[in-house]
């Protein structure tokens, strides 16, 4: 039988009893013995009998929506063209359907804008996406009594929820990767390089990695939009103004860019350049050649970050606990990389 045909009337027809005893146990509510309580929970079930969702909106004052935001107060916070994002949401998606919610994806570029679209979706819980310490999106934040989850933030302890993975160590494996195979002069390639961000601690790993190697080079950075053309226009510099044998980039999205600069300036990867990447993106076995990248499970993250929006929803008194979780990265070796051509034979 089709869902819609299947009402309270049904259930109580089905189970032999009133219309007032379902709604009492379907509620928690009026004196129903056990026995016929178990008896119109199993019809329910038979039936996979949901009810009427905006009647149980109104009785629980719930919305079962999750927000998931993401602050365009910097360009490469664009999600448009990046496929970390469908990733993420995929996750995220997957994970609160598993408790009957939705997610509602939105680009917020200031607090009033934030506070607006909480209020009139009647969240249940906020993810914010790729925050940092000094934005007044944050701070707005802060002063909600609602459950939150930072995800990809470095962020103080008045944030306590937060998933990650570790940045820095990406940072550095990639930058040994290289190191390991002879290159001395690795161009990086990032979005904004604050202290506290996912770049900021990426880059941390990198330059700990050249400055034990003693190959540090300030010259060899070039900060752009983490997007392909943003890749694109800064190997155009890497070319024409360094004499980089390798080059790192800080996005599987921006190594798209590279590829393409590359191949119209008639470079090949790895023999003129070596390329590594970031995110492990599911397109990354597809380029030619197959690119060298730090893998995180993108997915993953987004389902740690609804286990702590339940965590808070179920159990009002871990809001005042902490909780911080980092997911490890590894490294996949890809056809992008060898050694540079003045240490072959």
């Amino acid at each position: 039988m089709l869902q819609e045909n299947i009402n309270i009337k049904f259930i109580a027809e089905k189970a032999n009893v009133s219309i007032a005893t379902v709604s009492n146990v379907i509620n928690s509510k009026g004196r129903v013995s056990v026995e016929t309580a178990l008896r119109v929970k199993e019809v329910i079930d038979s039936y996979q009998y949901s009810g009427n969702l905006a009647a149980k909106n109104l009785r629980t004052r719930k919305s079962y929506l999750f927000g998931v935001v993401v602050s365009l107060l910097q360009p490469e916070g664009r999600i448009k063209n990046n496929p970390f994002y469908w990733e993420l949401v995929s996750g995220i998606e997957s994970k609160a359907r598993e408790k009957s919610f939705d997610i509602v994806l939105k680009g917020i570029e200031s607090p009033e804008e934030l506070t607006t679209f909480i209020t009139q979706r009647n969240l249940d819980g906020l993810i914010l996406v790729g925050a940092k310490s000094d934005s007044p999106v944050v701070a707005k934040v802060k002063e909600l009594d609602l459950p939150i989850v930072f995800l990809d933030s470095y962020l103080d302890e008045s944030a306590p929820f937060q998933v990650g993975i570790d940045d820095a160590f990406g940072g550095r494996v990639a930058t040994e990767h290289l190191l390991s195979l002879g290159h001395q002069r690795i161009a990086l390639i990032t979005g904004d390089l604050e202290p506290d961000s996912v770049n900021g601690r990426r880059f941390r790993g990198y330059r700990s990695a050249l400055q034990k190697n003693r190959s540090f080079d300030q010259n060899l950075i070039f900060e752009s939009d983490t997007s392909a053309q943003g890749g694109f226009e800064a190997t155009e510099k890497i070319i024409t103004e360094t004499n980089a044998t390798a080059i790192l980039s800080f996005s599987d999205v921006s190594a798209l860019g590279v590829y393409k600069c590359l191949n119209e300036k008639g470079c090949k990867i790895p023999d003129d350049y070596s390329v590594v990447g970031f995110d492990g993106s599911y397109f990354s076995t597809f380029m030619t050649p197959t690119l060298a990248t730090v893998k995180q499970d993108v997915g993953e993250k987004g389902e740690k970050a609804v286990d702590l929006l339940f965590l808070q929803i179920e159990d009002a008194n871990r809001l005042k606990q902490q909780s911080r979780i980092s997911l490890p990265v590894t490294f996949m070796v890809g056809s992008s990389t060898a050694p540079p051509r003045s240490t072959r034979r």
